[in-house]
């Protein structure tokens, strides 16, 4: 492979940087400023017709960069959605920088304007419930037998004195899944989604995976206790985003709505004590609200970032998506995933087969 490439580059637009390290074969680690995402590695690196490529995020969003030297840039493209995007990077040192992966601050601006987040989020605040929207009720499949893998890590003493018609239950089922696995955002996703294959790809992968398996895994134990979960998409404005973020959305056996955050080991509370749901959340964000978050809050057992936090969840719930039948080793696409629009989004970079996955009636859309 072309040793020019070695050293640290950086493309302007979603503060994009890559560091390639001369090793045999080369190293890649990038990181997106506009996102937070500092010095990861991405799924994997190959050549590719004289190309040096590489892959990033899961299946539903995954980017191909195809990159090489020219006239002391880096150049190609990058694929996303069927579409090809022209990359190009400035030298900024030979020397790449090896740091560990960390998050740093939040761009708290929609790129390639002086548009705010949280202006934006409020300029788009409301939804149209008088449109003709489709079909999106979601079907649950619940209880079932609890697969024995997670009996290697001793699942039936986080509830084994647990009432399943309480609460506390789904704390429990936060912590197993917390206290076993974590979050790694470039560490990729298994194509089958079962319990036991995100387990298995855990293992597999120092113990971690991205936020849509921590999610997907949680929400599935949910269910097989007989609880209503399932995993939301929250993303940001722009239609080709970089980043986006998976929680949980619950009905707890009391019947409260919660949204649960298992990248973070997070539930959020209002003032009163309150549980905070995922759609409540983004009206707290838009209304400046406070909001208080659970003991015991953080990341990969570190620490915990309120503001960062804030910042990164008044970019990624501007719009949201989800399925519509959940059972053990759902994902969205599984008979047709739908899209929550707020009203007067601007559409038009979208194609007729992502439009037809729209709905504008919140009501519907985040009704169990």
């Amino acid at each position: 492979m072309d040793k020019r490439l070695v050293g640290k580059w950086y493309k302007e637009e979603m503060g994009e940087t890559l560091n390639i390290f001369d090793e045999s074969p080369l190293r890649i680690k990038m990181s997106f400023t506009s996102s937070g995402y500092y010095n990861f590695e991405p799924n994997c690196i190959y050549e590719k017709d004289d190309f040096l490529c590489f892959e990033i995020n899961d299946e539903e969003y995954r980017m191909i960069y195809y990159i090489k030297y020219n006239a002391g840039s880096i150049e190609g493209y990058c694929t996303q959605f069927g579409k090809e995007i022209p990359v190009k990077y400035k030298l900024v040192s030979e020397k790449p920088e090896d740091e560990e992966y960390r998050c740093i601050s939040i761009e708290k601006y929609v790129p390639n304007s002086n548009i705010k987040r949280i202006d934006v989020l409020k300029k788009y605040a409301s939804y149209d419930r008088t449109k003709n929207y489709m079909p999106c009720s979601s079907e649950y499949v619940l209880g079932g037998e609890v697969p024995p893998i997670l009996e290697k890590y001793k699942f039936s003493e986080y509830i084994a004195n647990e009432d399943k018609n309480r609460d506390d239950i789904v704390f429990k089922a936060l912590d197993f899944v917390c206290d076993n696995f974590g979050h790694n955002g470039s560490s990729g996703f298994p194509s089958e989604k079962k319990i036991e294959d995100i387990v298995e790809y855990c293992e597999n992968n120092d113990g971690k995976i991205n936020c849509r398996g921590l999610a997907i895994l949680l929400a599935s134990i949910l269910r097989a206790l007989g609880i209503k979960a399932r995993h939301i998409t929250c993303m940001p404005y722009e239609k080709q985003f970089y980043d986006c973020h998976v929680v949980v959305d619950c009905l707890l056996p009391s019947g409260k709505r919660i949204m649960l955050d298992p990248t973070w080991r997070l539930y959020l509370k209002d003032d009163n004590g309150e549980y905070l749901s995922l759609e409540q959340l983004r009206t707290f964000l838009i209304n400046g609200r406070k909001f208080f978050v659970n003991y015991g809050a953080s990341y990969n057992g570190g620490d915990f970032d309120k503001e960062y936090h804030r910042d990164y969840m008044t970019k990624n719930t501007f719009r949201f998506s989800r399925g519509t039948y959940y059972y053990n080793g759902a994902d969205d696409c599984v008979r047709h995933r739908v899209e929550l629009i707020p009203a007067n989004y601007p559409t038009k970079n979208f194609s007729d087969s992502e439009k037809k996955e729209f709905v504008f009636n919140d009501s519907e859309f985040w009704a169990m």
